[in-house]
């Protein structure tokens, strides 16, 4: 089962368990969508389409959610979204809220985490579902024709980080299918020519063409009789039904006594308007009609329109600055294609004067005598306003509808209207089209996003700041705490300085190199990883990561086989192999754990190994010295245990900039207690025998080797 909340009102929406449903409505014929549900109405054919299912993440920002595209066909009656929702098998698999959110025209805009909109942001509320089950249905009634999009995501992330393969994890997939039914008979309605209907037990479907510019739009019903007698029990469904707001109109005709009709203004221009009769009265009651349309059009004052290119990602528009008077009749400006944001700003005006400014979708707002609200037929615009003391005003709209955007300014004087009879305003109006509000701004990133052939943009945020454009500082860094956790990350680096001297100091050259290694590229991988001001990345940030991540792991590689004692052709050898091995599993995969972990407790069976067999041949431990063990090895293996579980387990994305540096120094002081120590009793090359020939066989006592030398 699902939970159905929304921040608006809207269609009609059922949510049930989906399996045995979808079985009825592949298997059968077409339902009837009102009416006598007994009889199936072969006016009506179902169509599904479906989607490959995606895996869902814990949302942190837009990016996690999983985007959906859908086209709905024309004509189409009823719409049904099935959602599945299927988990793995493990026990981490829990039963898990996931949200799925549904728009027309667009991406819907959420805001899980509740932060704050850039000013001057118009955001609706989304319709979202909430499933606890794994199988979920959405109905709606005569849906709009065109692009529908489902986005769905599990909770807000926490803030501990996870080490890929230490943590257990599910996989949840999400598949939305969509049914629909569409009317394959359909009559056409013109504009004043009366078309007679009669209603029995299934729905008649209408649809009328309406022309750019129109007005008003008036339907009427005349003539009606049910049964032979006076009386109109109809109800007409007017226009198509959007998500997250609908602006269907419905009339319903019952009394005889008045006329039954509905005025529409400013609907939407070029398109078709569907429009649905169904009788009230029974399922054997006669209901005969007849059906008028009458349109009034009107075609703005259009001053400098300039239409904006949808081919490109990133266009502005600055209309060419022109004088606005109170013309009768009809007044607008300008019409474009898709509206991002844009700024009006005045340069001339009076005390008592003001502009009144709309932008809409669809249609263009056209009532400015009787109404300043920007409502039309099927949309609520967006007012704006200019006065003497307000000379500027702005409006962003995040993920518009794809569709044609109309801008309408009228001279307004609601003290003395007789004064805007002579005035005239100049107004100049800058539109623009981002993928990302001032680029995400300095803290954050505009990433692209893609699904199948479908493009959008979001913006990853850094630094603690969020927001839908990186704008909200509620939880923001500030610069000195910026400086402190970059000092943190890269000066707790020095610490390797301390293995570099024990190793240089004890003629583990190889060792010491590793060490050097790892400390100069995890200093400025963490000097570039920094989010904010205080970065400095001196190569590029991928290369820096993968050189931090395989020094690390080939720094504890060579510190466990440096312990097992090998002989020096041995023990080169897998340090060599180990490296190999180590900058191919971090190429598979960086993050993986096992990937670095594997060949570490190869290197620690190896180590543990050469430890038993030196017990055995001496019959004594190894190491010999109860002191090596208190005062080296026991404080090595301790500080490596910490290390590993503040690592695995301790690590938050609040806390990261001190668990990390101590992580660094812990890594670096285990390495220096566990060195082991240099043979003191004999140097580290003797010489035994001289030869006749000038040549010397010398023995190293610490490796049981010869060389010539």
């Amino acid at each position: 089962m699902g939970r159905a909340g929304t921040g608006s009102g809207g269609a009609t929406v059922a949510v049930a368990v989906a399996g045995p449903l979808l079985l009825m409505l592949l298997a059968g014929p077409p339902p009837a969508v009102a009416g006598d549900s007994r009889k199936s109405d072969v006016r009506l054919v179902s169509e599904h389409f479906s989607q490959s299912p995606q895996k869902l993440s814990f949302y942190s920002w837009y990016g996690s959610a999983r985007l959906f595209h859908f086209r709905v066909p024309p004509d189409t009656v009823l719409l049904r979204w099935l959602l599945q929702v299927s988990r793995g098998s493990s026990p981490a698999c829990a039963n898990m809220e996931i949200t799925v959110y549904f728009r027309y025209g667009a991406p819907p805009v959420i805001n899980p985490l509740g932060t704050s909109f850039p000013a001057n942001t118009s955001v609706q509320s989304p319709f979202f579902i909430k499933m606890l089950q794994s199988n979920a249905s959405i109905n709606i009634s005569h849906p709009a024709p065109g692009d529908w999009f489902v986005a769905a995501h599990l909770p807000p992330s926490s803030q501990k980080i996870e080490v890929k393969g230490f943590a257990p994890t599910c996989a949840y997939i999400f598949q939305p299918d969509m049914l629909i039914v569409r009317a394959v008979e359909v009559f056409i309605l013109e504009p004043n020519v009366p078309l007679p209907q009669t209603l029995l037990s299934h729905p008649s479907y209408l649809k009328i063409f309406i022309p750019e510019y129109t007005r008003e739009l008036r339907l009427e019903l005349q003539g009606c009789v049910s049964n032979g007698s006076l009386g109109c029990p109809v109800r007409l469904t007017v226009g198509s039904a959007t998500l997250p707001r609908n602006f269907q109109k419905v009339l319903t005709c019952i009394s005889p006594t008045w006329a039954c009709h509905l005025f529409l203004p400013s609907p939407p221009g070029d398109r078709w308007l569907q429009v649905t009769a169904k009788s009230l009265a029974g399922p054997h009651v006669l209901v005969a009609f007849r059906a008028v349309a009458a349109l009034t059009a009107c075609r703005p004052w259009n001053l400098n329109s300039q239409h904006l290119l949808q081919s490109s990602p990133n266009q502005s528009c600055n209309a060419s600055t022109g004088l606005l008077t109170p013309s009768p009749g009809c007044h607008g400006l300008g019409r474009s294609s898709r509206v991002d944001g844009g700024h009006f700003c005045l340069t001339a005006i009076t005390n008592n004067t003001l502009v009144a400014v709309c932008v809409n979708a669809a249609s263009p707002f056209l009532g400015f005598n009787t109404s300043l609200n920007c409502t039309t037929a099927f949309f609520q615009g967006h007012p704006l306003s200019l006065s003497a003391t307000s000379r500027k005003a702005d409006l962003i709209i995040p993920y518009p509808e794809t569709d044609n955007w109309y801008l309408s300014l009228q001279l307004v004087c609601p003290e003395s209207p007789e004064e805007c009879e002579q005035a005239s305003v100049l107004v100049e109006t800058t539109l623009s089209l981002v993928p990302c509000l001032n680029d995400c701004g300095p803290y954050g990133q505009c990433l692209l996003l893609r699904r199948l052939s479908y493009l959008y943009a979001g913006c990853s945020c850094k630094a603690g700041w969020r927001g839908w454009s990186c704008t909200d500082n509620s939880t923001a860094q500030t610069v000195a705490q910026q400086r402190v956790a970059t000092l943190l990350l890269t000066l707790s680096n020095l610490m390797f300085l301390a293995p570099i001297a024990v190793s240089v100091h004890r003629l583990l050259l190889v060792e010491a190199s590793v060490y050097a290694y790892t400390m100069f590229f995890s200093t400025f991988y963490h000097a570039c990883d920094q989010p904010g001001e205080a970065v400095l990345c001196i190569l590029g940030y991928d290369t820096l990561q993968y050189c931090d991540f395989l020094g690390s792991g080939v720094s504890i590689w060579v510190t466990i086989l440096c312990m097992a004692r090998l002989k020096a052709a041995q023990k080169h050898v897998l340090f060599l192999l180990g490296t190999l091995i180590f900058a191919m599993s971090l190429q598979l995969d960086r993050r993986g754990a096992w990937n670095m972990m594997g060949p570490c407790l190869f290197a620690f069976v190896v180590m543990v190994t050469m430890w038993v067999y030196r017990c055995r041949y001496r019959r004594h431990c190894y190491p010999t010295s109860w002191q090596r063990w208190v005062f080296y090895l026991l404080p090595g293996i301790s500080m490596a245990a910490v290390a590993i579980a503040i690592y695995t387990s301790m690590m938050t994305s609040d806390n990261y900039y001190y668990t990390h540096s101590i992580w660094h120094m812990l890594l670096a002081g285990s390495a220096a207690f566990l060195l082991p120590p240099r043979e003191q009793h004999t140097k580290p090359w003797a010489c035994s025998q001289k030869l006749i020939c000038h040549y010397q066989i010398c023995k190293n006592h610490r490796e049981d080797v010869y060389t010539v030398t």
